[in-house]
């Protein structure tokens, strides 16, 4: 087992004493509170539920309480579809740090809240601790694919999109990095290379976890099954 070197190690001690609970779907609730074009910080950015970190703030922080106040033990920052490739649809792909770090920031300011006391009858030794973890979702390209649309980009571009990413979302003070519904094995190393490069880059070194999201079948859209999947990522 290769023994990795973490500045901030929070996150594993406590899972190897307990199952962590995550939140839920931050698309949907953002959905239920019927955000209007003004909301999003004009028509141009009208749904892209990342900018609201920095446009109405409010709103991610209404859904950030909701689940802490269920007891989660850890947020995802709302930061799902906030890379360089993604965010060009709004035009704002020369903002991703900005957008990652703010949404992180957000998150940890509500988590650090939640892990006081509530209030003097609430013991300080039985203080539930609670984790944000950087939300890092796919890009929107199959690079394994030959379709000409989704894989014209090269896995060196789709390593420094994720990089630059990761970048805010450390800076910003996650505990984690969650690689989540990634439907190309190709896309789950990309992200895991990128973040590397981010930890060599910040000199901040936090766990990652990596998710790959299967069908029915098990196995990922492209084929790949989870078998696959460990080997190719274990190391």
């Amino acid at each position: 087992m290769t023994q990795r070197k973490y500045t901030n190690r929070r996150y594993l001690d406590a899972l190897e004493k307990k199952v962590l609970v995550f939140d839920g779907a931050m698309g949907t609730s953002l959905q239920n509170q019927h955000l209007t074009a003004e909301h999003f910080g004009g028509e141009q950015y009208n749904g892209c539920n990342d900018y609201l970190v920095i446009s109405y703030p409010e709103a991610v922080e209404k859904v950030h309480r909701s689940f802490l106040e269920v007891g989660v033990d850890v947020l995802e920052t709302d930061t799902f579809r906030s890379n360089r490739i993604t965010m060009k649809e709004y035009g704002l792909q020369d903002r991703v740090i900005e957008i990652n770090e703010t949404a992180a920031r957000l998150a940890r300011r509500l988590a650090d809240e939640y892990s006081q006391p509530f209030n003097v009858e609430r013991s300080t030794l039985n203080v539930q601790p609670r984790f944000v973890a950087g939300s890092i979702g796919p890009s929107g390209k199959l690079p394994s694919t030959n379709d000409p649309e989704l894989s014209n980009v090269s896995f060196d571009e789709l390593v420094d999109t994720f990089r630059e990413q990761a970048v805010g979302l450390i800076k910003g003070g996650v505990d984690l990095l969650l690689i989540e519904t990634s439907q190309d094995i190709l896309e789950v190393k990309a992200p895991i290379i990128g973040i590397h490069k981010a930890f060599d880059e910040t000199q901040v070194y936090l766990p990652i976890q990596a998710q790959v999201t299967l069908d029915t079948t098990g196995r990922m859209l492209l084929g790949t099954d989870i078998n696959a999947s460990l080997a190719i990522l274990e190391g």
